[in-house]
């Protein structure tokens, strides 16, 4: 799992329509809520309870640069500089540390932060975004009507999942079976 991904996908395609996760502020609060586990800034209760509306601008900022930027690469076109500078100024805005302690004679790290708790959780969604970049390894689904982004664990990875590829597969067979009949050809 990656936040940039859960990010870019809160996006999706549903019946023919595309939906949209991140409406509200407590949508963002949810959504924070659900992938906090994967964030090194603590994001905890209280401070979910603080998420407003300039944090789902920003939220939804980061998201639109990142979608905009895996379209780029996927079509293996440059990137829009105003996307990316974008997803850069907000992965600056994610500046961490880890402090040693002892309690006792046991060494404890703790990590710190010099953003407040939010614009730290979603810089950081910016950074893990810029960092699936630089690898290549952001992909956008390669099947009609799908619009999420997936880990392109692989070179010729094409697909979010097994059910988009099924789907592609399944078309492609009908099409060929298709105009084998149409042509007159046994099928």
């Amino acid at each position: 799992m990656h936040l940039a991904i859960e990010l870019a996908n809160t996006v999706r395609a549903r019946r023919g329509a595309v939906c949209d996760e991140l409406q509200t502020p407590a949508d963002l609060a949810a959504w924070l809520g659900r992938v906090r586990f994967l964030c090194a800034v603590p994001v905890d209760d209280e401070a979910l309870s603080t998420v407003g509306s300039a944090e789902l601008a920003a939220a939804r900022g980061i998201r639109t640069a990142i979608r905009a930027i895996a379209g780029a690469v996927s079509a293996s076109q440059t990137p829009a500089a105003a996307d990316v500078e974008s997803l850069n100024a907000a992965a600056r805005m994610a500046p961490r540390w880890q402090e040693l302690a002892f309690a006792d004679t046991e060494p404890r790290l703790t990590t710190r932060h010099g953003a407040p708790v939010m614009t730290g959780a979603i810089a950081e969604v910016a950074a893990d975004a810029v960092a699936l970049v630089a690898a290549g390894h952001l992909g956008t689904c390669a099947a009609p009507g799908c619009v999420l982004l997936f880990l392109r664990d692989r070179p010729n990875r094409e697909w979010c999942g097994n059910s988009c590829g099924n789907r592609v597969r399944v078309a492609r067979h009908y099409d060929r079976r298709r105009h084998a009949a149409s042509d007159g050809e046994a099928v």
